[in-house]
């Protein structure tokens, strides 16, 4: 799982002699230079003080009139992709943290989340019931109709408008809840798919 790669790559680079960002050859008085760099997007950027990205990818130190003074060169790239990949190692990880701190603030532990989805089901599977009884009374009132227009066609009479109107309306009602119905269980089937990541990860927090 995600948080078991980023446990695996943090735990590499613990292993890896890793270099603390080049700093400026010499220390500048604080306020008396700039300092301009290219950002990620391409564009330069000047600013008061020097970020981890700047003393990666280079950097140029210029007086307050915009005159350089001297240029810093970029770290090598094979440095710049293992920064690269602990920085996102360590993003992935304090996201990984703080998703499992929500989880452990809504749900006590994984039978917590087990009951939340339960509750969830049960609610769906009750609207079913009801619909699936609408649809059995619609169903029964529809044939009903369907018997008069039947006799009627029978004894040679035309079927009423009102018995056609009544069957294509039986009709229609039923399509409706079929659809509700159908609705449901897709509802049902996203709550199970919501809740077994959570429930997952919280059992893997329980045994840790």
């Amino acid at each position: 799982m995600r948080w078991l790669r980023c446990g695996l790559v943090l735990a590499s680079l613990a292993l890896w002699p890793v270099q603390a960002p080049a700093a400026p050859k010499q220390k500048e008085p604080a306020g008396e230079v700039m300092y301009r760099y290219t950002k990620s997007d391409g564009t330069l950027a000047v600013s008061a003080t020097l970020n981890e990205q700047a003393i990666h990818a280079g950097y140029q130190v210029l007086d307050l009139s915009g005159r350089v003074l001297r240029r810093e060169p970029a770290a090598p790239p094979e440095e710049q992709a293992r920064r690269r990949e602990a920085m996102e190692a360590r993003q992935q990880a304090q996201q990984q943290a703080e998703r499992d701190k929500e989880l452990e603030r809504l749900y006590a532990g994984p039978e917590d989340a087990v009951r939340a989805r339960d509750r969830q089901l049960e609610a769906l599977e009750l609207r079913i019931s009801y619909a699936t009884n609408t649809l059995a009374q619609l169903e029964e009132k529809r044939d009903e109709e369907v018997s008069l227009a039947a006799r009627a066609e029978r004894a040679g009479r035309p079927v009423p408008e009102g018995t056609r109107q009544a069957i294509d309306d039986y009709q229609r009602r039923m399509a409706h809840v079929r659809r509700e119905i159908a609705g449901y269980e897709k509802d049902k089937q996203a709550v199970r798919e919501q809740y077994a990541p959570i429930i997952d990860r919280l059992e893997e927090l329980e045994d840790s």
